[in-house]
């Protein structure tokens, strides 16, 4: 089955769309957007008015979520335009002369916050760390020092509800499914490889979105993380970068390099970073299978370690040719290689006989002992190119159509060998080799059009496709010839296509005390997989409904209560529907499933914020159900391997309450708090066993700065994160804490970072699997505590924001 004629659907909004705006044109418009001087971030609900000669108010309006306005056309006698909002000084700019850049719109008004004087003390005031808004919670990067000289990765694990293992996978409240955006543009990347890929030094905040509106895709069950990159503005060049040095065995250091060029109607930009971050590491763990009369006992341990490097350039820009037009286009190319090395020691100690139990001894003298080498390198180079037109109408009313192309070739070698231990005598080598182009496309079209008493109607359309090709070849070494042979049962040549094609309708609307939203999501896919070891292709195609609805009520300054709810999917992933036999590591041989369904979560939540003036509050109580939960099942493949696979079995609740708290202790010296607590529930049916297991999880994020001259800060941060039961067993706690201490240079011209991360050198995390008839458990520990240092500096930094875009699908499956 096929997609309605999903191009032709779109061509015809555009047109219709922009037939409607073009007839309603009239005069010229006034527009702009206000931000905090300090932050950088956008002021919401700013009162923007237009003022004569005579000192007569002629019109006015407040700014946006993203500190937007547009006024109408002003009358001639337009003289000045005075910005304010509570807390902050009054920001007046002369009409008079002022054109504008582009036409039309004026540079981006900064205000600054009010000094107030105290007993001969002057207080500066500094705005929260964290937002609550209609339907995200949005937390500035930069309360985050000690993530400075790190990657999106390492600042994400700072935040409130977010968690991140020793071995990198990260959840949201507990789901490791959600949809990443860079500056509002989508990204089906994997999350951790698209933060990996971003420094941190480039974010500007990060917006926590569990509740998303029927304008986002409904991919991630968990919700939205968008990055916001740091925004400049004004005309001319700038040149900002950052380098990063913390030591070379092993080796670790990184630099990144934007270069701006701003005009009245166009910017264009250029930049590029390269890191290298080697970990070092060190693995132990054990197996134990119960085959019949036959008891096996499998210890290990030896050295794991990561070479990973990566680098990327982008160039683009945008053009204005008129007051209501933006045409923004971008070309992105990267690479990443990840090698990890296993090099582990094991004795195989076989028990026969009857009666036996999974945890008797298993004899004192190995049957075997033998030094395994297994080395995993994943690979993969990206490209993206978009381009995005945005049409406002005099109405006020906004067109948005974009259009992204990706090409990604992922892939990489694998080798593994067993020799018995102390000789060379090989017992077995095997090596295996991916390559997986992946093609991508993304058109869509947003409309959206202000309605009387500050309503507004969105409406949209979308088409999305993926096509990924893999040739796995797989070989295994013939001890008599000598001769690598051909395994078939692991070979294989596969081929996915996947179609999305969707629409939404939506109505906002914003009183004095109340903000709304209500909307309506399908969402058609069409999926087929074929590969060459199966007689008849695998097929999926459904149509889904995604409601949603937020409700956030200003009861005064200081208090804000916020209720949600939508529903989300989450698509399995190509390695996760590979239907044949993959060797990784020595202890496993992992199998996908071509008929795994998607996931689908419905997820709702209270949310109360408090504001006083030394401390904020923020707290949301929350349910997340998924069901068709995609489990990872371990089964027994032999004595000493186990067999892993993926199948929907049932389904996962959780249901918890988290906590935001900010507290300025003394002048110049504020405390982070933030924690996360929640019941887990996991029901269902794996390799035919019921399961019915729950833990109580919770998280604690939290730092301390404290600034010891105007340009002098130090930061003591600290992450915790409590055992949770997984579906078949148990993943232990981790403690990560890490120290800073900043100097920024005077003028805003840049800053020096000194950074010791992992101060108690705890990155050390169990994982534990469970059945009847296997145990297998596994420590892993990363030497990653180091002395870093960090260098930022930006000359001239006045150049406009420069939206890079990213890859849509690539790192998904890297």
């Amino acid at each position: 089955m096929r997609l309605f004629s999903p191009l032709s659907c779109l061509l015809l909004s555009v047109l219709y769309f922009t037939r409607i705006g073009l007839s309603l044109a009239q005069t010229s418009a006034l527009a702009g957007q206000v931000r905090d001087r300090q932050t950088d971030q956008p002021v919401e609900y700013a009162t923007v008015s237009v003022w004569s000669r005579d000192s007569v108010l002629l019109t006015g309006t407040v700014t946006d979520a993203k500190g937007d306005y547009t006024l109408p056309a002003l009358a001639s006698d337009a003289a000045v335009l005075n910005v304010q909002f509570m807390g902050y000084k009054t920001a007046t700019i002369r009409l008079e002369g002022n054109t504008g850049t582009p036409a039309g719109r004026l540079p981006v008004t900064y205000l600054s916050l009010l000094e107030r004087g105290l007993k001969e003390v002057t207080v500066k005031g500094e705005r929260g760390t964290s937002t609550l808004r209609l339907d995200r919670q949005v937390l500035a990067a930069k309360a985050f020092q000690n993530a400075a000289n790190g990657t999106g990765l390492d600042l994400l694990r700072r935040m409130p509800n977010v968690t991140v293992t020793n071995e990198g996978v990260i959840a949201l409240r507990g789901n490791t499914g959600f949809l990443v955006l860079i500056n509002g543009k989508p990204s089906t990347r994997a999350p951790a490889d698209v933060l990996a890929q971003l420094p941190a030094n480039l974010i500007e905040s990060v917006e926590i979105i569990t509740s998303p509106s029927a304008q986002y895709d409904a991919e991630g069950r968990a919700g939205i993380i968008n990055i916001v990159t740091k925004t400049t503005v004004g005309q001319g060049w700038s040149v900002v970068g950052n380098t990063l040095f913390a030591g070379a065995d092993p080796l670790r250091y990184g630099a990144d390099l934007t270069l701006t060029y701003s005009a009245k109607r166009w910017n264009v930009y250029a930049g590029g970073d390269y890191r290298r971050y080697d970990i070092d590491g060190f693995r132990t763990g054990e197996v134990r299978t119960l085959v019949g009369d036959t008891l096996t006992y499998l210890p290990s341990e030896g050295v794991r370690n990561y070479k990973d490097y990566q680098y990327a350039g982008r160039v683009g820009g945008s053009f204005s040719p008129n007051q209501r037009t933006v045409i923004t286009a971008g070309v992105y190319a990267g690479y990443k290689q990840t090698d990890r090395t296993a090099n582990l020691h094991y004795d195989e100690f076989v028990q026969t006989g009857p009666s036996l139990n999974l945890f008797d001894n298993a004899g004192r003298t190995p049957r075997r002992e033998f030094f395994n080498q297994n080395l995993f390198v994943r690979s993969g180079s990206f490209q993206a190119y978009n381009l995005d037109l945005t049409q406002t109408f005099a109405n006020k009313s906004k067109l948005t159509v974009l259009g992204l192309y990706e090409y990604s070739v992922l892939g990489g070698p694998l080798t593994n060998r067993d020799t018995r231990e102390g000789s060379t005598d090989l017992s077995l080598s095997e090596r295996s080799d991916e390559r997986s182009p992946l093609t991508g496309w993304r058109l869509q079209t947003d409309y959206s059009l202000p309605l009387p008493n500050k309503r507004r109607l969105d409406a949209g359309l979308q088409y999305r496709s993926l096509h990924h090709a893999g040739d796995f070849t797989f070989e295994r070494l013939n001890l008599t010839t000598n001769q690598f042979e051909t395994d078939p049962a692991f070979a294989d040549r596969m081929d996915l296509t996947q179609r999305v094609g969707a629409g939404y309708v939506q109505l906002a609307g914003d009183t004095k005390r109340l903000a709304y939203n209500a909307g309506l999501r399908a969402e058609f896919t069409d999926r087929e997989l074929t590969h060459r070891l199966g007689r008849q292709p695998f097929t999926y195609t459904k149509l889904s409904l995604f409601p949603s609805a937020q409700v956030l009520w200003t009861v005064s300054d200081a208090h804000k209560f916020r209720l949600a709810f939508s529903r989300r999917i989450d698509r399995p992933t190509s390695k996760l529907m590979a239907p044949f036999q993959n060797h990784r590591h020595a202890e496993t041989i992992e199998t996908g499933d071509p008929n795994l369904r998607p996931e689908l979560a419905n997820v709702v939540e209270l949310s109360f914020s408090r504001t006083a003036s030394k401390a904020t509050l923020t707290l949301t109580g929350y349910y997340n159900h998924v069901t068709d939960k995609i489990f990872r099942v371990n089964t027994i493949y032999n004595r000493t391997i186990l067999g892993r696979t993926y199948t929907n079995a049932g389904q996962a609740t959780s249901v918890g309450t988290e906590g935001i708290a900010e507290v300025r202790l003394l002048p110049g010296w504020k405390a982070y708090l933030s924690g996360n607590i929640y019941q887990f529930r996991i029901r269902g049916v794996a390799d035919g066993v019921n399961l019915n297991t729950n833990s109580l999880n919770y998280n604690l994020t939290g730092n301390t700065s404290l600034d010891f001259t105007k340009y002098l800060r130090f930061q003591w941060d600290l992450t915790y994160v409590s055992r949770t039961v997984t579906v078949q067993g148990v993943d232990s706690n981790l403690l990560l804490s890490n120290m800073g201490l900043k100097y920024n240079f005077p003028n805003g011209r840049g800053a020096l970072n000194l950074q010791l991360i992992n101060v108690f050198n705890s990155n050390i995390q169990t994982i534990g699997t469970q059945a009847p008839l296997f145990f297998s458990s596994t420590d892993y520990r990363k030497y990653d505590r180091v002395l870093q240092v960090g260098l930022s500096f930006s000359l001239n930094d006045s150049g406009k924001k420069a939206k890079a875009v990213k890859t849509e699908y690539g790192e998904k499956d890297f």
